[in-house]
Order: structure tokens, then sequence, then C-alpha cells
């Protein structure tokens, strides 16, 4: 079985495991309030195109579309068109964004467009063929409608989420303001509900966050099926990412669309934090919190797409 097939089964795997524990939870929460599904389904898809339709306008805001003749930036509309057009789909708009990290994302929809993202200080970090193996990771994730797969797996542990933080942070109100035995009990049964659906959503988001790095891992594997070995300059522009970021700090709350997670790292030249990477072994726990896999298992995983198993 090779890496490709093996990255299959494992998205399947894992996709599968996810369906099944939120169907479980669902039909847990149904039976509980003794509400019927054809109730709960309907809410989830009108929640579901909400966030479907305004995400777009709330990932990025203040960004600046870049449009196929603009003096400053032309080029790289032309280089993301490229590479959509190499990865066999339609060219997605592209946008400049100002922020304080190195990021590049796919965002969008089917409505307005699909679309690229890119901060400045990731065009001013990275050379043009670390951009090109970047952007061919980010039009790997439109190609496999990413975007929609995880808004759609990820929706029950969002409203859970939601649904914890109301009840816990009304309980905490509730037990500050509390007048009588009545009123308290009120309050620690809110935050006992909140707790339990926490823990559930926390349960449910390691599913989630499994299948999401492997979309990550497929998205690297566009970058390699359009650029072949120059999909290599994407672990140096990981290690250049990562080394950036040791400069900064992001709220891990806010912090959802970063290419890749904050990891400590002692070199700062990025070629040698590359071949650092190559010689470590990274524990399946590693990246188990993580939106993205651990960047020396991405570099590795690369590397063996181009050279086999000879890193």
């Amino acid at each position: 079985m090779d890496l490709k097939q093996r990255l299959t089964l494992s998205m399947v795997i894992s996709l599968g495991l996810t369906i099944i524990s939120e169907g479980i939870v669902l039909m847990g929460i149904a039976s509980l309030l003794h509400i019927s599904l054809f109730f709960i389904f309907p809410a989830l898809v009108i929640f579901w195109l909400f966030q479907w339709i305004i995400s777009p306008y709330v990932v990025g805001r203040g960004g600046y579309e870049v449009s196929p003749n603009d003096p400053q930036y032309g080029w790289l509309y032309h280089l993301v068109r490229r590479i959509a057009e190499e990865s066999k789909i339609k060219p997605p708009r592209v946008f400049v964004i100002d922020a304080p990290y190195p990021n590049a994302f796919a965002y969008g929809n089917r409505l307005g467009g699909m679309r690229v993202g890119i901060t400045l200080p990731l065009l001013n970090i990275l050379d043009v063929d670390e951009l090109t193996a970047v952007i061919a990771h980010e039009v790997g994730h439109i190609k496999h409608r990413d975007v929609e797969i995880g808004m759609t797996i990820g929706l029950i542990p969002t409203v859970l989420g939601y649904i914890s933080t109301l009840l816990m942070n009304f309980g905490y109100l509730a037990l500050f303001l509390a007048a009588d035995e009545i009123e308290l009990l009120f309050a620690i049964a809110a935050l006992a509900i909140g707790f339990v659906i926490f823990i559930v959503t926390f349960i449910l988001q390691i599913f989630v966050l499994w299948f999401n790095r492997l979309r990550e891992s497929y998205a690297d594997y566009n970058s390699f099926l359009v650029l072949g070995e120059g999909s290599k300059a994407l672990a140096t522009a990981l290690a250049k990412i990562e080394i950036y970021m040791q400069n900064i700090r992001i709220d891990p709350f806010t912090g959802i669309i970063v290419t890749a997670p904050p990891v400590k790292v002692e070199e700062k030249d990025p070629q040698l934090l590359v071949e650092q990477w190559l010689r470590t072994k990274v524990s399946v726990f590693k990246d188990i919190l993580s939106t993205h896999p651990y960047p020396a298992r991405r570099a590795q995983m690369i590397y063996r797409l181009i050279y086999g198993s000879n890193i």
C-alpha cells in the first residue's frame, strides 16, 4: 500500500468514526430532550447555510482583492491562476491580507467564489518557489472541497461548543446572583450540564481534528502532484513560518486559520530546521489537539513522496 492509499484509507476511517460519534451524540441529545431528529436536522442545515454564506466575509475581512492587472500583486494573481489550472479547477479569487503573521488559507463559497488569502508577512518571508508550493497546497483544499467538508464535519461540535459556553457563562452569573437555595441549585445545574457538554464537545473535536489533519496532508499531496520535486519548497516554507512565529503570540481561540500551529524551534536556518525535522521521530500524540499535522510529519511526508523511503 503506497502513501496515497494509506492516506485515503485513514481519511475514510477517521470520517466514519467522526460521523458515528457525532450521530451517537445527536441521537442521545434528541432522546434526552424528547426532540425529533426531523426537527434537529433542519436546524443544523440552517445554521450550516448561515455559516457558509457569512464565513467568506468574516474570514477575509480587511482583505485586498488582487486583479489580473494589479501593478503590485498582479504576478500573484497569475501565479494562483496557473496553479489552479494545473490542478484542473476554476481559478479562485486572490486576496492579500494585512495581518501580523505569515499565513495562507482557502475560503469562500460557490456563491461569491472560492478564494485564496495570503498575508503580507508570508509574501515577505517566502521566495517564489516556496510561495508556489504553499499556493498549490491551498488550491488543493479548494479542489478537495475542504472548506465545505470541514464546515460540515465540525458543525455539531461547533453548535455544542456554543451551547456549553452559554450554559457555563449563565451558570457562573446565576451562581453569583443566587438569592436562595433554588437559584443556587439552578446555577449549579447549568454549570454541570455545560461542563458535560464541554467534555462531549472535546471528545468529538478529537475526531474532527484527526480528520482535518488528514485533509491537510491531502492538500500537501496536491502540492506534490502539481509541482513534483518542487513541492520540497513547502517544507522550507513551513520552516520559515515556524521560525517567524517564535517572535509573535497568537490567541489559540482566534488563530484557527493559521497555516501551521506554533511549534517551539531552536534552529534559525530554515534548511537546517527541515533537515532536523527529517531526523525527528514524531509521536502519534504530538499533534492530537492541532488542526494541522506536526511540521516534521509534513516535511517527512513530502520528502517520502519525492524520494520514496530514502530520506
